[in-house]
């Protein structure tokens, strides 16, 4: 059967079609009058049974990657974390096409997408990152043990339920009870109530909504609140109260997208409920794969007050090497606190520091530190000049969801040339009598340098 003769029998034709397609294309009635879906230019979608859509580019989506040199790299992460007392697990977040394929409709096969196929892609990145020592609950076999009458995620978004939360959290909160050192954390007890039903906006529906003539499914549902009732934490404020409560010892620190930032998931109470820990919330919607984990890593927060358990939520389709190795290597420089061997540094002008690496021992595999000493700036431009005459410049950037904490870590290698001279970095800010630069040496070695 071809491409175009599988989109009629999908369409369903009334009894013609229904008669050459047969029970399959029967079972998947065009219930919301939608059409072209998978020819939408803002957001490719197919319709699948009892109101459940799919994203084309990111639910049909087969490939995964997960390169060896991002497992390094995390390897890397959670030992430099670990070394300083916090343990790292890593939440990969499945696609609902993988928690939920019984919904999928026969046009899945026209995009080659394989239910065994994707479910084996989630269990490798797992088992890879459990062999480089991270910690990485599986959270689609969580889901796909749901009870069928259990939605993990929503019709018409492509967001996690609190079902579907609840699950994933369960595991999550399973994994952190069997750390040898749980036994001796403060554990209270939770409990999860539920409040009114409440639908929230939906990015996803709006834009499937203009290709419908019928209302699609509502993204709406009970709200859960999840409360302490004994132990430790009881009667204690959010750690966001400030006062003194706001400088008490954290015990686990979420970050992530908004799969952990939705209310109608509760996701970081369920964590809460399952881990017996308060858990303090840093997702950041819209954030993509590091906007919560670079924010608060750079910031004070994590370097005055470290979380013993840092859980780091992130979907599946977003690959960690998207943007070059930097991303990476600056969380891992961030959690490492190796940076200790400061710059001698003038300023240049209002906005700009600049150090001779002349009598400084630096590698192509070292950070800078850079540190305005203050909230605000959002971009670091370093520029790098050599003996041989050669300048090299690198432009870090923070966008207007991550928070501006004034600090930036740049790995040397991606401007690195072997005859470094001086170093300058100019902020969007103008410069402090408290603005630093600071080289972080790296463990690795590199015959180059």
């Amino acid at each position: 059967m071809n491409l175009r003769y599988m989109k009629l029998c999908v369409g369903g034709l009334a009894a013609i079609v229904a008669a050459l397609c047969g029970p399959a294309a029967q079972a998947e009635p065009n219930a919301y009058g939608c059409s072209a879906l998978d020819a939408a230019s803002a957001l490719p979608s197919v319709q699948g049974l009892d109101g459940v859509f799919y994203r084309v580019l990111a639910d049909l989506r087969m490939r995964h990657p997960m390169q060896d040199a991002v497992m390094t790299q995390m390897a890397a992460l959670s030992a430099a974390l670990e070394t300083n007392g916090t343990t790292l697990i890593y939440v990969t977040v499945p696609t609902k096409s993988q928690a939920m394929p019984q919904f999928l409709p026969p046009i899945a096969h026209d995009y080659a997408f394989d239910s065994a196929t994707a479910t084996l892609v989630y269990d490798d990145i797992i088992d890879r990152l459990t062999a480089h020592g991270v910690l990485a609950p599986n959270i689609l076999e969580a889901l796909a043990a749901a009870p069928s009458s259990i939605r993990p995620f929503f019709q018409a978004d492509f967001h996690w339920t609190a079902d579907g939360a609840r699950l994933a959290a369960k595991a999550i909160g399973d994994v952190m009870k069997a750390q040898p050192f749980y036994s001796d954390l403060p554990v209270s007890e939770y409990t999860t109530i539920e409040l009114a039903p409440t639908a929230a906006f939906s990015t996803m529906r709006r834009t499937l909504q203009g290709l419908c003539i019928d209302e699609l499914p509502r993204v709406q549902a009970v709200v859960y609140q999840t409360e302490v009732v004994a132990g430790p934490d009881a009667g204690v404020s959010d750690i966001f109260a400030g006062g003194d409560d706001a400088v008490q010892a954290v015990q686990a620190v979420l970050v992530g997208t908004s799969f952990s930032d939705s209310y109608l998931a509760n996701f970081r109470g369920f964590l809460s409920e399952f881990s017996g820990i308060d858990v303090v919330n840093y997702a950041v919607t819209g954030g993509n794969q590091f906007g919560a984990m670079t924010s608060y890593l750079t910031s004070h927060d994590f370097t005055e007050n470290p979380p013993r358990f840092l859980i780091w939520e992130n979907p599946i389709y977003s690959n960690l090497a998207q943007y070059g190795p930097d991303a990476m290597d600056e969380l891992v420089a961030a959690a490492g606190r190796t940076c200790t061997t400061p710059l001698t540094v003038t300023p240049s002008d209002a906005r700009s520091l600049t150090a001779d690496l002349t009598s400084v021992t630096i590698g192509k595999d070292d950070v800078i530190f850079a540190d305005l000493g203050t909230g605000g700036p959002r971009e670091a431009l370093f520029t790098l000049t050599t003996a041989s005459g050669i300048t090299r410049t690198a432009l870090m950037k923070r966008s207007d969801r991550m928070a501006a904490s004034g600090r930036f870590f740049k790995p040397m290698a991606s401007f690195w040339h072997s005859d470094p001279t001086t170093l300058t970095v100019t902020f969007d800010r103008p410069v402090k009598d408290t603005s630093t630069l600071t080289v972080c040496p790296s463990s690795r070695k590199d015959a180059s340098q």
